[in-house]
């Protein structure tokens, strides 16, 4: 099937809608808090690989379908049927899978509402900048699944499935390199010692998201500014995303 909007194949788990330059990519589970599955990476992975030399996109908007989540993380069934060997590969599934969004040529914002939390704040991350609805919760939760009570969700009452017998476990899609470089060791080191939820007004004020809308304009305030950037020529919008994000010096323009 395919979405003649776009031209691009319809998908299982996500839904990419391109229009006005503008490509919207919704995780679309809604009625598990979009976590995401070995279906969702790869279909991801087919889509960054689709869009990132379509010249029709300019801007990509990934967010999350339904009004309770951006993005719960990974889901738990996928995790709890991992044999040992699977474990390891999920880790690389996952940094593959978001490092590919990472490296798109043009920009991509994620539009958080409701939770992000785990691996969905580490796909967040992986944007080049986050903007929030004000009902948004965001964290790096992996440390609380095998905390002691008070602290320990009630799904991993009865066992970690990620904690290992000896060693540890931490975050494995990237948010434990990206987290530190979006807002500082210090305060990444904060929130990943305590695996906090943290509202979307201390999240802005640490840098992690770079506005807060209200929850009632949030799809208008996130259109807006996808429409401004989209309006920009493509090649400019990938040339300073390089400059930026690999730090290169600019020193004159090449000659046409």
């Amino acid at each position: 099937m395919t979405d003649h909007s776009s031209g691009h194949p319809s998908y299982e788990t996500v839904d990419l809608h391109i229009e006005e330059r503008v490509a919207w990519l919704t995780l679309n589970r809604p009625d598990k808090l979009n976590a995401l599955t070995p279906t969702t990476m790869a279909e991801l992975r087919s889509i960054f690989t689709a869009i990132d030399d379509d010249e029709d996109v300019c801007v990509v908007v990934l967010r999350g379908a339904g009004e309770r989540a951006f993005c719960a993380g990974m889901d738990l069934g996928w995790s709890e049927r991992l044999t040992k060997k699977e474990r390891i590969e999920q880790g690389r599934l996952g940094e593959k899978t978001f490092a590919m969004m990472e490296r798109l040529s043009v920009p991509v914002i994620a539009a958080v509402h409701g939770y992000a939390v785990g691996g969905g704040l580490e796909l967040a991350l992986a944007a080049d900048f986050i903007v929030a609805a004000d009902d948004a919760k965001l964290g790096l939760v992996e440390i609380t699944l095998s905390a002691r009570p008070p602290y320990r969700p009630k799904m991993t009452e009865d066992g970690d499935p990620d904690q290992p017998e000896f060693g540890g476990s931490a975050p494995g899609w990237g948010g434990v390199k990206r987290l530190p470089q979006r807002i500082g060791k210090a305060l990444a080191k904060e929130l990943l010692f305590t695996g906090a939820r943290i509202d979307a007004e201390r999240a802005m004020r640490l840098g992690l998201v770079n506005d807060v809308y209200p929850a009632g304009e949030f799809d208008k305030r996130v259109g807006a500014l996808a429409e401004r950037i989209a309006a920009m020529n493509r090649y400019n919008l990938r040339l300073v995303k390089e400059l930026v994000t690999y730090g290169y010096d600019w020193i004159e323009p090449h000659p046409s």
